[in-house]
């Protein structure tokens, strides 16, 4: 398959040679490959060429003398003289006609005179040479004139004249002149062809070899075709056949013409340049033959080049577009040359505004086959063919290679075989069928069909074994080679790269009898046969009559009106009037601004050029406006309308129908029925009405509105506004900011690319709002909203709805129902309201907001903010640095891994941490907190709650009620505040705190630390080294296993040490030590602490194993001997116990006693002073 390569942009600094550049001309000199580029700011330039592939190189400049005089823009010929060869310079003259030498090296002769005036004139138009038998020739026309001079070179380069004719003046074009002028050989008879921009035509005339000019003819724009102001024409000969394209710049075309021997030109096709093609207004164009096969090179103003192949048949074949760049010099094309070298096309381009020529090598492939089939089926070869089917042809075989596969006019079967085939179809009443399509490597083209520009003109029935298309009474049958299905997504605009607009042409006019179109209008009648009328240049009334009559108004304000039968009407240039009446008719307004009207009947009905209106009447019809602001009314049937370029108005209110608006600001109005409508390129309106319709608003800012019925609706491009109205319509909106509205009845909206809004209104709808900061509002009713990319609002409003945030930092709310609330991706901001709903912040760190109703949080990935606010909630966080907030209600929080806060608020709530080292608050109400791994903080000030810190170093804090604490593993600190608390501390060096009221404090397992504080307390130290201190109150003190210090602090305190060796200090008021198994130490830092009242009791002394520790009184043991002097220590055995008791002050009376049960013998080992 055709493929090509940007080898280089050469000259893009050479302003002077290479900017400006009017004319190309290419030359083979003494072997070698030439360029000639002529500029209108400086001269004349050459380049060496070696290979399509290597970059060409730059030989030498010749800049215009002084002394020549610019009369337009300057166009180079290369003649090859007896001399050498000679480049012929257009558009300069002074003396005579300017030229110069050029060698087979490039190396360029000065500017001078070529040719005197006094032979051909000064002032050329166009020109070109001819070599014979007989000798060599200068093919010429002049400035301002419309005749061909034929002169002899002779052997200094003098001219000698040969022959002449005078081609038929248009009476509107008084200046015109012959623009282009080129010779080809048909049949063995050569010819010399001829354009007119400012006449409009082309001409055709015989030359003998001898150089002798003979019969002619002229085909006029007017008389049919559709090209407008020839811009350009190249010939195209190959497989025995010749062709003539010619490029129209008003009317954007490349027109092609099959050429017999005699000049007679019979049109093959004539296409107009699309969005996919690039030949807008086209300026230049050139023609390549390799291996047999013609390429047409087209360019204009539109930035970029389009490469069609000529297929054997004379029609157009898209096959690539090259679209301009920063490195190639595309833009306003000013001119193309084009030759085949090695089996490749090399490819030179200039530009109007940009400096510099780009090469471009075209490699076409593989080149097989070439050929109009034959009867029966045929088989192509293992390369690259290119099969035209006939009438008596029943199938195609492409076989191995990149095949080009071409329908008929009867049934056929294609199977292109291996490679990436192109299978072009044509219209005719039949099936045609693609037997081994291949999505994805095979490419269809359906431009051929008819005047076809959108998928919306063809219908599409899905198969098991791939598609079933059809366009009138044209099926295809399209086949995949796999045996799947297709869908008709699968198939774009892209199968129409061209639009195809060719009608038949009558018979062109030969010059001899004259007579050419006049300006004076003419009644021209039918008969009630099958007729061919013309109409003249003037303002002609055409009536047709009965059968199927082809009428061609030509030039003028014409009026032509069918009558009875199938007729093909054409209106010409001027604003004509164009009625089909009864029968299935074709109209052609061409350039004006004409009025169409089919009437009854299937009609085909197209505008062309200019501001037309367009009616069909009764009957399916087709409509085409064509350039210009058209406006169509289908009217009773079902039709299509395409308003193609230009802002058309479009309607039709009866029938199920297709509008498509083309280019431009169009207004496209539908009534009821099931309709189909298309805006297309440009700003547009879409209003369907009633019935389930299809409406798309395509590129730009559109207006789309569905009406009533079940409808869809989208938009490919553009800051769109798109409402469904009633019943359950789909809405795209694609790329841009858009706007949808569902309206009445449960809809699916889509915003696509762009920060859209979006409102489902009432109903049960689906709103997605793709790429983009999106606002989506589901209104009344049950809705899906998925917020997509980008940072989106979502609004779920009255109903049960379900929202996803999806991608991006959203904010989503939905403040009444039930509803499910997915934040996703981003950092999102979720706020339930009234109602059960379920909130999920997904990833990133969002926020949770549950409003009133039982509400489920979850937070998931990231660092959140989670608020069950209103009722009973479940609030779940499982990673991240997170902050849970109950709110009111009974309420469950839990949180996972992370530095987390929790906070109950009102009610009788659940906390759980998770790992981390978290914060937990339950506050009023009845709470039970689980702080699990990590450093974690409890908290609750109010009412009767259940903590546990779980694994890690733990703070706890009770507050005001009957609290229970614990600690677990770790080194916890726990404070159980007011209120009768249950602690416990669990493994670790735990530190316990009972504050206010009447306590339980187990330090468990670890070295832990025990306070009662006020109260009546119990306390057990558990396994360790523990240090309790009972506080006020009667207070009760276990050390159990470890070496444990006791203090029972104010208050009737019972200490038990267990085992270990224990210190046991029982603080003020009387109190009762145990010390338990081991050596344990009672210790006494004041003589406030046992005296008067409060005499503590040890009940378990053992002399020479425990000890009492007296070191803080600062006294002397004396024994069991009587006080002496102060701050003496003595014992005695009063009854069934020992006394300790000191004196303090020296006055022989005990200021500190201790009773000790049981008669001990005590020494001074058992005390420590």
């Amino acid at each position: 398959m055709i493929s090509y390569r940007h080898v280089i942009t050469q000259g893009t600094g050479q302003s002077r040679w290479l900017s400006g550049v009017a004319d190309l001309a290419m030359a083979n000199i003494g072997g070698t490959w030439l360029l000639f580029a002529a500029s209108t700011r400086g001269g004349i330039s050459s380049y060496r060429v070696s290979d399509p592939g290597t970059p060409l190189t730059m030989v030498q400049g010749q800049a215009f003398p002084a002394g020549l005089t610019y009369h337009a823009q300057p166009a180079v010929t290369v003649l090859d003289t007896q001399a050498g060869a000679r480049l012929l310079v257009e558009g300069y003259s002074g003396a005579g006609v300017a030229g110069l030498t050029a060698g087979s090296t490039g190396a360029l002769g000065a500017i001078g005179q070529l040719f005197p005036a006094d032979r051909i004139g000064a002032r050329l138009s166009a020109s070109d040479q001819m070599v014979s038998t007989d000798g060599r020739f200068l093919i010429s026309a002049r400035q301002d004139s419309l005749t061909l001079e034929v002169h002899r070179i002779g052997t200094d380069n003098a001219l000698a004249p040969v022959s002449s004719v005078a081609l038929p003046r248009p009476a509107s074009a008084a200046e015109a002149s012959l623009d282009k002028v080129i010779q080809m050989t048909v049949d063995g008879q050569r010819l010399v062809v001829a354009i007119s921009a400012l006449g409009n035509f082309i001409a055709t005339q015989t030359i003998g070899a001898d150089g002798v000019l003979g019969r002619g003819a002229i085909h006029v724009a007017a008389e049919g075709t559709g090209y407008y102001i020839p811009s350009d024409a190249a010939a195209l000969q190959f497989g025995g056949r010749s062709f003539l394209v010619v490029a129209g710049a008003t009317s954007s075309s490349l027109s092609v013409f099959r050429v017999d021997r005699t000049g007679a030109l019979t049109a093959t096709d004539h296409v107009v340049d699309e969005l996919t093609t690039r030949f807008q207004s086209v300026t230049a164009l050139a023609t390549a033959v390799v291996d047999g096969r013609g390429y047409v090179i087209a360019g204009g103003a539109d930035g970029g080049l389009s490469i069609l192949a000529l297929l054997p048949n004379g029609r157009l074949l898209h096959m690539q577009t090259i679209i301009d760049t920063d490195a190639m010099t595309l833009a306003k094309v000013s001119a193309i040359e084009a030759r085949t070298i090695g089996g490749k096309i090399v490819l030179f381009v200039t530009s109007d505004g940009e400096t510099g020529v780009t090469q471009i090598a075209i490699d076409p492939g593989a080149t097989g086959v070439t050929s109009i089939a034959g009867s029966g089926a045929v088989t192509g070869t293992a390369r690259d063919d290119v099969l035209v089917a006939t009438s008596a042809t029943t199938a195609l075989n492409g076989g191995a290679g990149d095949d080009i596969l071409v329908t008929g006019n009867a049934n056929v079967t294609l199977t292109g075989g291996g490679g990436a085939d192109v299978f072009a179809v044509t219209r005719f009443d039949g099936r045609a069928v693609i037997a081994d399509y291949e999505p994805g490597l095979d490419r269809l083209d359906l431009s051929m069909l008819g005047m076809i520009r959108s998928v919306w003109q063809l219908n599409f029935a899905p198969q098991s074994w791939g598609m079933r298309i059809t366009y009138g009474n044209s099926i295809l049958e399209v086949r995949t080679r796999s045996g799947d299905g297709l869908l008709p997504s699968d198939f774009g605009n892209g199968m129409f790269p061209i639009g195809h607009y060719w009608l038949p042409a009558l018979d062109p006019v030969t010059i001899d009898p004259g007579g050419r179109p006049v300006t004076v209008g003419t009644w021209v009648f039918g008969t009630e046969g099958a007729d061919q009328l013309l109409g003249m240049a003037g303002a002609d009334v055409i009536q047709a009559g009965g059968g199927n009559d082809t009428a061609s108004a030509g030039a003028g304000n014409d009026t032509v009106q069918g009558q009875a039968g199938n007729d093909l009407l054409r209106g010409g240039d001027g604003a004509d009037h164009l009625l089909g009446q009864p029968g299935n008719d074709t109209l052609f307004g061409d350039a004006g601004h004409d009025m169409l009207l089919g009437h009854d009947g299937r009609d085909l009905i197209l505008g062309g050029l200019g501001s037309d209106t367009l009616r069909g009447g009764t009957g399916d019809d087709l409509l085409q406006g064509g350039p210009g602001a058209d406006r169509l009314y289908g009217e009773s049937g079902n039709d299509t309308l395409s308003g193609e370029d230009d802002n058309d108005y479009l309607e039709d209110l009866d029938g199920h129908n297709r509008l498509i608006g083309g280019g431009g600001n169009d207004a496209l109005i539908a009534g009821a029925g099931m309709d189909q409508l298309w805006g297309d390129d440009g700003d547009d309106v879409l209003r369907a009405g009633a019935g389930n319709d299809t409406l798309q608003g395509g590129l730009g800012n559109d207006t789309v509105t569905g009406g009533s019925g079940n409808d869809r609706m989208g938009d490919h491009g553009g800051d769109d506004s798109l409402s469904g109205e009633d019943g359950a319509d789909t809405l795209m909106g694609g790329i841009g900011t858009d706007m949808l509205r569902g309206g009445n009845g449960s809809d699916v909206l889509s915003g696509g690319d762009g920060g859209d809004r979006a409102y489902g209104d009432a109903g049960d709808d689906r709103l997605y709002g793709d790429g983009g900061d999106d606002y989506l509002d589901g209104g009344h009713g049950g809705d899906l909203i998925q917020g997509g990319a980008g940072n989106d609002q979502l609004n779920g409003a009255a109903g049960n709805d379900i929202l996803y945030g999806q991608d991006g930092n959203d904010r989503i709310t939905d403040a009444w129902g039930h509803n499910r609330l997915y934040g996703d991706n981003g950092n999102d901001t979720l706020y339930a309201g009234a109602g059960t709903d379920r909130l999920r912040g997904g990833t990133g760190n969002d926020y949770l907001a549950g409003g009133a109703g039982n509400d489920r949080l979850s937070g998931e990935a990231g660092n959140d903010r989670l608020f069950g606010q209103d009722n009973n909630d479940l609030l779940h966080d499982g990673s991240g640095d997170n902050h849970l907030d109950g709110g009111s209600g009974n309420d469950a929080l839990t949180a996972g891994a992370g530095r987390d806060t929790i906070l109950g608020g009102a009610g009788n709530d659940a906390l759980r941490a998770g790992a981390g080292h978290d914060r937990l608050d339950g506050g009023s109400g009845n709470d039970t907190m689980i702080g699990e791994d990590g450093n974690d903080y409890l908290r609750d000030r109010l009412g009767d709650n259940l903590m546990a810190g779980g694994a890690g170093n733990d703070t706890l804090a009770g507050g005001t009620g009957h609290d229970r604490l614990r600690g677990d593993s770790g080194d916890d600190s726990i404070r159980a505040g007011r209120g009768q608390d249950l602690v416990h501390g669990g493994a670790g060096r735990d530190r316990l705190y009972g504050s206010d009221g009447n306590d339980t404090l187990w330090g468990e397992g670890g070295n832990d630390s025990l306070a009662g504080d006020a109260g009546n307390d119990r306390l057990r130290g558990g396994d360790g080294r523990d240090a309790q201190w009972g506080g006020g109150g009667l207070d009760r003190l276990w050390g159990d296993a470890g070496n444990d210090s006791l203090d029972g602090g104010g208050g009737r305190d019972t200490l038990f040490g267990a085992a270990g060796r224990d210190a046991l200090r029982g603080g003020l008021d009387a109190d009762v030590l145990i010390g338990g198994l081991d050596a344990d130490v009672f210790r006494f830092v004041s003589t406030a602490e046992s005296r008067g009242s409060g005499i503590d009791v040890i009940q378990d002394f053992v002399g020479g194993e425990d000890h009492l520790d007296l070191r803080a009184l600062r006294l002397r043991y004396i024994d069991d001997d009587p006080f002496g002097a102060a701050r003496q220590v003595r014992w005695q055995h009063v009854g069934s116990e020992t006394r300790i008791m000191a004196d303090m002050n020296g006055d022989g009376q005990a200021d500190f006693m201790v009773r000790l049960l049981g008669r001990i013998d005590l020494d001074a080992d058992d005390f420590l002073l």
